[in-house]
């Protein structure tokens, strides 16, 4: 009996140890890793460039003559340009030329600003005004043309107004897309008269930017 015992026991041994085979080429004893979950992380999308902003449109450009009229720095923020408007001999001091701008619907009709002009000045004759209309590059232009008279110069609250004689007035209107602009030239009459082909050339210049 105990041989047969041990016997058995090995034989036990034989079948336990057969059934541990080899694992197959390029297989693991052990089980796979579990595979790492990868996620990408998107590059940034650059933001779109901005746009400079429209210009506004409607504006006017001209230009200035080439000699006698010196351009100044603006007083105010409604005056888009300021000249001295060189003198003739004979007149006691230069002239003035200015440019206004208020925006669109703003400074008043034009009939309201041509009289405004016209009461600047006393002892005016009433065949010394003169009124025409004219257009350049499209655009509409009033003018007014006060001869001779004692201008009242000064702004409105800007202290007492000086009585000047002898003093002549050529103002434009130009009715541009956005609003009208005041082109407005006063001084001595001699000057005056003497730049006035300078300024109707310099009007005749002026165009929707």
């Amino acid at each position: 009996m105990p041989y047969l015992r041990a016997a058995f026991t090995f034989t036990l041994f034989l079948l336990m140890t057969s059934c541990k085979r080899a694992p197959e080429p390029g297989q693991s004893s052990t089980a796979p890793a579990a595979a790492q979950s990868t996620v990408s992380t998107p590059a940034p999308v650059p933001a779109p460039h901005a746009t400079e902003p429209a210009k506004p449109g409607g504006g006017i450009v001209w230009k200035d003559p080439a000699e006698n009229f010196e351009r100044l720095e603006n007083s105010g923020p409604m005056r888009k340009a300021s000249y001295r408007v060189k003198k003739v001999a004979g007149d006691p001091e230069d002239t003035e030329l200015a440019v206004f701008h208020f925006g669109a619907g703003q400074g008043g009709s034009l009939d309201a600003n041509v009289e405004r002009w016209i009461g600047q000045f006393s002892g005016v004759k009433p065949d010394g005004i003169r009124r025409s209309d004219r257009s350049a590059n499209g655009l509409n232009q009033h003018v007014v043309e006060i001869e001779e008279g004692t201008y009242k110069s000064g702004m409105p609250g800007g202290g007492a107004a000086v009585p000047k004689q002898g003093f002549a007035l050529i103002g434009a209107i130009v009715t541009a897309p956005n609003g009208n602009w005041f082109f407005k030239m006063t001084g001595p009459k001699k000057t005056v008269k003497a730049r006035r082909a300078a300024l109707l050339e310099m009007l005749d210049s002026v165009k929707a930017e």
